[in-house]
């Protein structure tokens, strides 16, 4: 290894106070580190290119943890957040101690942690404050003597407001008492009585929806009268308002806790609750609040007509950040700000506060007394959580957890924070750091930004930085474009600032192959290569986003890919043309030419969109190239003529007759249809689709033996089995798979039978599947058919119904039975029910319902299918 530094004395980065707490300038709040340049200096070690003797090969080990759920783990929510204990095996893999770690997206500081845990100094850079912040105070140690003596300081400082606050009468004894929660219900009118109920009051019964027995909540007064009206939660709502609450008795009442309601059947309950509860909500909304609050507009958008952002639904449109909560913890929240003000250790106190601002929220759910993370969603019925007591209670666990973590940790961190964009590294000097762990967001997957702004906006942090922010978000007008341009220049920054030899690993949570073949791309236009393995290596996300948790292809888990910056030797990294090129090119193979992969994407669109216009062809085409940086000069409709057939046909001028000619050609529209060639997959395709699904079969059967409960395998586990193979097919993993595997009624895959197999086999010969897709397409579209697309009998289109059925391709089955011609008549009794039976499993399976598959659905008995 590289030779150390010798000290020379005092560093700047060396404790100013005692030599458990980290200094002041490691963190410089909402703006980049002024110190970071020193830092480097002063924490890493010079590469020398002659003495350099790194080398370390590929991490491939499994990933353990012991502990899954721990106190340091649940320190902050954050999205997508990664275990340290993971992470910690890739460092000590990958690195030395004393070895400088850098994380360009460093969220709530994962990767700092886990560098300091083990040893090494660690660079944590993010464009958010919000993460920063959680950074700084998940990896700062502390005076925690210090700390509990504030802690105490800010519980004198806020006692009477908290007191009366949260102040209440038990209706037991008349004694004083504390509010723990108040429980608040969205009001709903009754469709048949007109009657309006809180939506807490109406009961859950069994009702019969379009033939299906469902859970819903009904009119209770239409229910005493025998009726099971459903109230619909989607009409228009007539506010919020307290329906019940539960409190402490501080007198002597055993047990404590206690509650009522706003109809309560006990008349002196139904007192207390008016008098007391109702009367002291109204007293503090009486009252201005004396201390300050974030008063801005969610994501500074003044106008109230616009969507704030990408999370903003019409269910949700609170437009301000006070709207998000009740008026008295609204104000018990400024209480505690304004107390920590002047309180030495302020800045881990007002984390502990953070972690408790969003369940303190009106997002706060009732029956699961938290939020749902990774959106703004405002429950129907949500409660009002006792702030003080939420955070008191957070205190004592979390400052204990955070102890227990540091008490690993020896002498002072290393550690630099600096709030910024990955774009521009440059107070990071060339060739200085050793390693790079991260996990950059993948185009509109997780909305950072907007998820964070409700903690900036009470840190008292910059909320006008988003435009910097490297998402794909519609609202904002970050288009998938921009998205990769930043992330190629991040990249770039990344490649520039490593090491040569050493190692970047950069977890990747999106099944979209377009994005997986794009970031191969951008990785290797950094410089990069990749590193091969036959297995998939991934994290567990310890909390995951509402996409992450109800998505189809989205994954479950973060898979960890390793790139490697080469040391200079005489060659250069060939430009990859093709984005299914990236893993030929260790191998040494013959590169798929320009015109190779303008030709896929041209079958690809004519495969979904049959009968399309040519400059619909163009715009797709030149699309695809320019996203994929591959553009290079070529003949279009030599191109097109190549894969493609025109089919001229006359434009209408009305229902009977047809446009008359014209000098401009106006009076004739072509369309372009894959030539019957097109279907036939070469053999050297071929054997790669059989290669491939031979892997995945073998996972298959493996899987579901371990867990013969299940019915098929998520997709998701099988695209992470697909990514190690080398040389992969040209068509998408999304495209081959129904012509293996067979797909569920829960929308999993599994192994066929042996006659399914052997059916299976013949399609895959006959290009049938293909076929049927281009056909159905054609129907979804409404563009005409071409006579030799269509099937020769009824009975042949029955079949490609089955075959729709049986691939998944549920909404092109539904437009095969209702647009594609078949005639009922034509078939016998068997093969009528059969087509309804499978009519009815494609309209029932269709978009919504393909689109969120159970993952853990277990076999039935008798399957409907």
């Amino acid at each position: 290894m590289a030779k150390r530094k010798q000290d020379t004395g005092k560093k700047l980065f060396d404790s100013q106070d005692t030599a458990s707490v980290i200094p002041n300038g490691f963190y410089s709040g909402d703006k980049p580190n002024t110190s970071l340049r020193a830092f480097v200096t002063e924490a890493g070690h010079d590469y020398n290119p002659v003495s350099d003797d790194y080398a370390v090969s590929a991490f491939e080990d499994e990933i353990t943890i012991e502990k899954r759920k721990s106190g340091s783990m649940d320190l902050h929510i954050y999205w997508s957040k990664k275990h340290h204990d993971a992470v910690r095996q890739y460092v000590r893999h990958f690195t030395s101690k004393g070895d400088l770690i850098l994380d360009p997206f460093s969220g709530s500081g994962g990767t700092a942690l886990s560098a300091v845990l083990e040893g090494r100094a660690a660079i944590a850079i993010d464009r958010s404050p919000a993460a920063t912040f959680i950074t700084k105070n998940y990896c700062a140690t502390l005076d925690y003597k210090q700390l509990h003596e504030d802690f105490l300081k800010l519980t004198n400082i806020c006692k009477i407001d908290m007191q009366w606050l949260y102040a209440t009468r038990c209706d037991r004894c008349d004694g004083s008492a504390t509010t723990a929660y108040v429980v608040y219900s969205q009001v709903f009118q009754c469709s048949r009585c007109l009657e309006k109920n809180a939506l807490f009051d109406c009961p859950e019964v069994k009702v019969e929806v379009h033939g299906k027995s469902k859970s819903a909540n009904v009119c209770p007064s239409c229910l005493s009268k025998g009726r099971h009206e459903v109230i619909s939660t989607r009409s228009e709502p007539f506010g919020s308002i307290p329906v019940l609450v539960s409190y402490f008795c501080l007198a002597k009442c055993k047990p404590t806790r206690s509650e009522r309601r706003h109809n309560d059947s006990d008349s002196k309950k139904r007192k207390y609750f008016k008098e007391c509860d109702l009367a002291k909500i109204l007293e503090i909304d009486g009252k201005p609040i004396p201390y300050w609050y974030p008063s801005q507009k969610m994501m500074n958008i003044a106008d109230d007509t616009l969507p704030w952002g990408e999370e903003w639904r019409q269910g949700r449109n609170f437009r301000s950040v006070p709207e998000l909560f009740t008026k008295r913890n609204l104000w018990a929240l400024a209480a505690l700000f304004a107390g920590s003000a002047q309180i030495p250790t302020r800045d881990f106190i007002r984390f502990i506060i953070n972690t408790a601002i969003l369940t303190v929220s009106r997002m706060c759910r009732h029956d699961y007394p938290s939020v749902m993370a990774g959106s703004y969603y405002l429950p129907q019925v949500c409660r009002e959580l006792n702030v003080w007591d939420n955070v008191e209670g957070r205190f004592s666990r979390k400052s204990s957890d955070h102890k227990e973590m540091m008490d690993y940790i020896s002498g002072v961190p290393k550690l630099c924070i600096s709030t910024q964009s990955a774009c521009d590294l440059a107070a990071i000097p060339a060739n200085s750091v050793d390693y790079i762990f991260t996990d950059p967001p993948y185009a509109e997957k997780v909305q950072y930004g907007e998820l964070n702004f409700i903690w900036e906006a009470w840190q008292g942090f910059d909320t006008t930085w988003h435009s910097e922010e490297i998402i794909v978000n519609g609202v904002r007008g970050h288009t998938e474009a921009l998205w990769a341009d930043m992330m190629r220049r991040s990249m770039s920054e990344c490649y520039r600032v490593l090491k040569p030899g050493r190692w970047l690993s950069l977890c990747y949570h999106d099944t979209s192959e377009g994005t997986w073949e794009l970031i191969q791309d951008i990785m290797a236009e950094a410089g990069f290569y990749s590193a091969q393995s036959e297995a998939a290596l991934y994290i567990d996300t310890g909390q995951k986003s509402f996409n992450q948790l109800n998505a189809d292809k989205v994954t479950k888990r973060d898979l960890v890919l390793n790139f490697r910056k080469p040391k200079p030797l005489p060659f250069k990294v060939t430009r990859i043309y093709g984005p299914e090129d990236a893993d030929k090119l260790p191998k040494g193979g013959d590169i798929a030419t320009f015109t190779e992969f303008a030709r896929q994407i041209v079958k690809d669109f004519l495969t979904h969109h049959p009968g399309a216009t040519k400059d619909r062809i163009y715009d797709e085409l030149v699309s695809r190239l320019v996203g994929s940086r591959s553009m290079e000069a070529h003949d279009f409709d030599a191109l097109l003529r190549s894969v493609a057939e025109e089919v001229q046909q006359p434009v209408k001028k009305d229902l009977f007759h047809n446009k008359e000619a014209d000098l401009f050609g106006s009076h004739i529209q072509s369309r372009w249809y894959l030539k019957e060639t097109a279907d036939q997959v070469d053999q050297a395709e071929q054997a790669k689709e059989d290669a491939a699904a031979a892997r995945l079969a073998k996972f298959i059967g493996e899987y579901l033996k371990k867990k013969p409960e299940l019915e098929g395998v998520h997709y998701s586990d099988l695209f992470e089995q697909f990514l190690p193979v080398h040389d992969k097919p040209r068509r998408l993993l999304a495209d081959w798979l129904p012509e293996y595997f067979i797909k569920t009624p829960s929308g999993t895959w599994r192994l066929p039978e042996k006659d399914e197999s052997q059916q299976l086999a013949k399609l895959r010969e006959a290009g049938t599947l293909r076929r049927i897709k281009r056909f159905a397409n054609a129907l979804i579209d409404g563009v005409p058919i071409r006579d030799k697309d269509r099937p020769g009998s009824d009975v042949n289109l029955l079949d490609w119904l089955r075959q729709c059925r049986r691939a998944g391709l549920y909404d092109q089955g539904k437009a095969i039975y209702e647009k594609g011609g078949l005639n009922l008549a034509n078939l016998n009794d068997e093969q009528q029910i059969e087509a309804e039976d499978d009519y009815r499993i494609c309209s029932r399976r269709g978009s919504t319902e393909e689109a969120k598959p159970k993952r853990q659905r277990r076999k039935k008995q008798d399957d409907e299918e």
